[in-house]
């Protein structure tokens, strides 16, 4: 028995390791808990269907997530199940979800979607299944909690045979696992058994010497077979058993998983969990770690992703860059404005709520520079002397010394410095400390402060200072001053995209670098070079520059991190190259907030150690520049899967096996749809096509679902795609064939059937004419009175069978009309659609072109308005959106176009305006939402909204997806500004 048992896993040594796993730190975790829609918080197993799918087993049914959204299987489902309580799933290699309960039912979900039920046949005992696998034959192994082992085949035949008494069987652990042979081994309270091919069950061999008591088996993606007994771990290989981890202080281990690195990742009753790779054995942070209790399975998704299930809810971990300092870590708050390493290598951060420094231990902690606990000032500069005094610069409490021996000294008002914002401090290799003030520079040392004076010297706000050499190079918001033997030379920026603000300087080499509103530039020897969006930069405002030790710079901004060669940068600059290719970084990568500090200093350094810190609006996020090889890979394009179907408020089943979604005409198709993806799933961006209705994709961005109105009768093809943003568009789109069926009166054979009936009347009428012709000629001599008046009536009958095709013909008319109207007008609002916003945009772009007067396009968003549907109903947001039309309506001139363009989103069109009347024209708009009182019907409802405007520049190339772009660019920013606002962009 051990010649085989040692045989069915020697091909299963472990891997080398190809590369060291990244540091605890670098890993982000997020938890979900029934407040999220989970149905409840113990998590008792995970998988993944191979559509990218999640599903979690819980004792209150069978939750499946989509990166949005819980969908939750129980008894009270549109697909009932057997039982709530799911015991364990698996999935097989065919895609498909198999599943137990506690009741002994197994059940299966195919990958087309269609569900299978088997309840458990009365030779089987009615308990729960721990767990289940699939051998390679396809016949499925089920673990029945204290009742031994049982199998399926894939058409529903139980097999069982209860163990006989004192079998080790009836007192079995929810473990178990096939080695490569197909034997099978299974965990238990008495050590691991294991059942040979035959059948046989044996216990491990006496030569592993395994602890006595609980033991389970677990098989790695990669081959490796372990054991768990107790709180130790054993690699199986050839060779028999190795002690790999003792975990003696942790207690009981309940769930293993190997990660795409090779590391372990252990989860334990009481202890959290542990990573175990050849670094040793790690536990995370107490900051990441999900909270205390017992972890009862782990799993690693295709993005890389470790999901947790505990009995504290859903916890995910996944790698990235950058770690963040928050309030957490001792931090006075979160909103960090400045950070600086001093020479002893401690770090020193300011924030909004005071100042914190880096202990010996490496804690942070605050140090306060008043003696009013319940206020501190908020820290914008920071500078370190050569002496080893700290310079303090503050919102508006003056400016702090620091002296060696803790005490300090303090400059405000009384001293000489003008009240205001202290944003920079930079201190000259002679010693000297310039201060930006709110009302120009100062020299602060012995002696009260002196202000920079003379010719060309500035009086406002200072946003950057740069002590080099000789030279003090000064930011302004109205560009630089530089300062040079004795004489001030002042730079502006006077073209249409010059800077006006700026940020900072970098020295690099024999260069200047400045960081401003309007990207880069560098001076060397007084020759300036614009490097901004036009080269690549993704945005305009640029807030630090930072040179790493990899011959690379970063770049902080409002919309992330960017990392570029030094190299590309000088290339560009020096006319070798037109585009730079810049790496960006947000919160997938780790940050908690994308949003960098700027007019503060230093916003971002280099620490001693290559590491690189900066301050964000939510902590100080820090990376090492020398691991950005291993994070830079971007998650492949999601995939999109088919969610809810609604057809006029009512549910439809999802099609089987591809099949067509038939909707009668006149009648309303919601579809959904989500991006089966982890990482950030509310920034993927979405696209659609209707086959058949649009000429190409239509962007539509963060929004998940689709509303087909008035559809003419016909096949159509929805497809939809998705992508991360910056990431390429799935390369599998979904496709949901639709197929419209027509009215009754709109059918082939009933036209045919109208024709025949038509042709017969005529062919009758012509017959009858005829027929009395003839007889009035026979009798003519007799009866001529009479024969006039047949022929009278007969005409009349003639003029009544006109009138009657006339009245049809009319009426074929006015219906196709009506759908030619419900194909360009919003059925809810009345206001024209999309489709034709699009026509009415793309012939004012073309009217330009021919020199007409520029337009203004502003694109309207209701605020908050999943709240009002979630709060009021949907019939009080259909209300809503009603009275939205109706205002823009009643606001709006005769020649605007006001159009409907998504759910809550209106676009209105402006001909001859110009961007000061665009925007006057919103205010307006917004004064009348803000009169106006019975929202909905609802007197306590208030409805805003957000609106970007953005005007067409005649001469300029331009589409109406660069203008709709350049619009939704101010609207984004109106909402992230807070909403209820206008914002424009030129």
């Amino acid at each position: 028995m051990l010649i085989a048992l040692l045989c069915g896993i020697a091909g299963l040594a472990p891997r080398a390791w190809a590369a060291p796993p990244p540091p605890l730190a670098n890993y982000v975790i997020d938890h979900w808990s029934t407040r999220d829609g989970l149905p409840q918080n113990s998590i008792r197993d995970i998988a993944q269907t191979p559509d990218g799918r999640l599903w979690f087993a819980t004792w209150e049914g069978l939750a499946s997530y989509d990166g949005m959204e819980f969908t939750v299987y129980d008894r009270g489902s549109r697909v009932p199940l057997l039982d709530n309580g799911i015991g364990t799933i698996v999935t097989d290699p065919a895609g498909d979800l198999w599943f137990s309960d506690s009741r002994g039912n197994i059940g299966r979900r195919d990958a087309n979607g269609a569900w299978n039920l088997w309840p458990h046949p009365a030779s089987a005992p009615s308990i729960i299944v721990q767990s289940l696998q699939i051998d390679p034959t396809g016949r499925l192994w089920l673990l029945y909690e204290g009742n031994g082992l049982g199998s399926m085949t894939a058409g529903g035949t139980f097999h069982y045979v209860r163990p006989p008494p004192k079998s080790p069987l009836l007192n079995v652990y929810r473990r178990m696992a096939f080695d490569s042979s197909g034997a099978l081994w299974v965990g238990t309270y008495d050590g691991v058994m294991v059942q040979d091919t035959h059948g046989q069950v044996h216990t491990a061999p006496a030569g592993w010497h395994l602890p006595h008591g609980l033991g389970w088996p677990y098989r790695g993606p990669d081959g490796t077979f372990w054991i768990v007994a107790g709180s130790r771990i054993f690699r199986i290989d050839a060779t028999g058993a190795t002690l790999q981890y003792d975990l003696h202080d942790t207690g009981r281990i309940t769930a293993l998983v190997q990660d795409r690195h090779g590391a372990l990742w252990a989860g334990t009753e009481d202890h959290g969990l542990l990573r175990l790779s050849a670094a040793g054995i790690e536990r995370l942070p107490d900051t990441m770690a999900p909270a205390s209790g017992r972890i009862l399975s782990l799993m690693e998704d295709s993005e890389g992703s470790l999901w947790i299930g505990s009995n504290g809810g859903l916890y995910r971990l996944r790698e990235a860059l950058f770690s963040t300092l928050t309030r957490q870590d001792g931090l006075p708050d979160n909103f960090a404005r400045s950070v600086l390493e001093d020479h002893d290598g401690r770090l020193w951060v300011g924030t909004d709520t005071g100042l914190s420094r880096e202990g010996p231990d490496g804690t942070m902690a605050m140090v306060p520079l008043t003696a009013e606990h319940d206020h501190q000032p908020a820290v914008l500069s920071l500078a370190e002397d050569r002496d080893g005094d700290l310079w303090i610069g503050t919102y508006s409490d003056g400016l702090y010394e620091h002296l060696p021996d803790n005490s300090y000294r303090h400059f405000g008002a009384a001293e000489g410095l003008p009240a205001g914002n202290i944003r920079a401090i930079s201190i000259g290799e002679s010693g000297a400390v310039w201060v930006g003030t709110q009302h120009g520079v100062f020299r602060v040392g012995d002696g009260p402060p002196r202000p920079l004076d003379g010719a060309g010297a500035p009086h406002g706000l200072i946003t950057a200072l740069r002590a080099q050499a000789d030279d003090l190079w000064i930011g302004t918001l109205d560009g630089v001053r530089h300062l040079h033997d004795a004489s001030i030379q002042t730079l502006r920026f006077t073209d249409p995209q010059g800077a006006h603000t700026i940020f900072g300087f970098t020295p690099l080499g024999r260069d200047m670098w400045f960081v401003t509103d309007r990207g880069l530039y560098r001076d060397r020897d007084g020759t300036l070079v614009h490097v901004a969006r036009e080269q690549g930069l993704p945005i305009d405002s640029i807030f630090a520059m930072l040179p790493d030790r990899q011959d690379h710079v970063w770049l902080t901004s409002n919309r992330g991190i960017m990392r570029l060669a030094r190299s590309d940068i000088e290339t560009v600059a020096d006319g070798r190259s037109q585009h730079l290719a810049p790496l960006h970084f947000d919160e997938a990568d780790g940050l908690l907030s994308s949003q960098a500090s700027g007019s503060a200093s230093p916003s971002a350094i280099l620490r001693q150690d290559g590491t690189i810190w900066i301050a964000t609006a939510i902590g100080v996020a820090h990376a090492d520049p020398a691991q950005v090889h291993v994070f830079v890979m971007r998650p492949p394009p999601p995939s999109v899967a088919l969610g809810l179907l609604d057809l006029d408020g009512n549910p439809l089943p999802p099609p089987s096996n591809g099949a067509a979604i038939h909707i009668p005409a006149g009648h309303g198709l919601t579809v959904r749809y989500a991006a089966l993806s982890y990482l950030l799933p509310d920034r993927i961006i979405y696209r659609t096509w209707l086959e058949g209705m649009d000429p190409s994709w239509t962007e539509q961005g963060n929004t998940r679902s689709l509303r087909l109105v008035g559809l003419p009768p016909g096949d159509y093809t929805l497809r939809v795609s998705a992508a991360h943003p910056g990431g390429a568009w799935s390369t599998h789109d979904m496709a949901v064939p639709i197929v419209v069926d027509p009215m009754w009166w709109q059918r082939r054979g009933v036209w045919i059937g109208a024709i025949a009936a038509f042709s017969v009347l005529l062919v009758g009428i012509y017959l009858g004419i005829a027929y009395s012709y003839r007889r009035q000629a026979r009798i003519l001599s007799r009866i001529i009175a009479e024969r006039t008046g047949e022929l009278t009536r007969t005409a009349e009958r003639l003029q009544a069978a006109d009138q009657e095709k006339s009245l049809l013909l009319e009426r074929l008319r006015q219906q196709a009309d009506v759908a030619t109207r419900q194909a360009r007008e919003d059925p809810l609002t009345g206001l024209p659609n999309r489709r034709a916003f699009n026509e009415h945009l793309a012939a004012a772009l073309e009217g330009v072109m021919a020199g007409r007067p520029d337009f203004c396009l502003a694109l309207i968003d209701a605020d908050h308005f999943k709240r009002i549907n979630d709060e009021h109903s949907h019939a009080t947001g259909d209300e809503v959106l009603q009275g939205i039309a109706d205002v823009l309506r009643a606001s709006t001139r005769t020649p605007d176009i006001v159009a409907r363009i998504g759910g809550e989103e209106f676009a209105l069109l402006m001909p001859e305006t110009t961007l000061e009347e665009g925007e006057a024209a919103c205010m307006r708009l917004r004064a009348a939402f803000h009169a106006k009182k019975d929202w909905g019907g609802t007197l306590a409802l208030r409805v805003t909204f957000s609106a970007g405007v953005a005007r067409s520049h005649r001469g300029e190339p331009s589409t109406a997806l660069l203008l709709l772009q350049r619009a939704d660019t101010a609207l984004y920013r109106a909402k992230n500004t807070g909403r209820d606002r206008i914002c424009v962009e030129a």
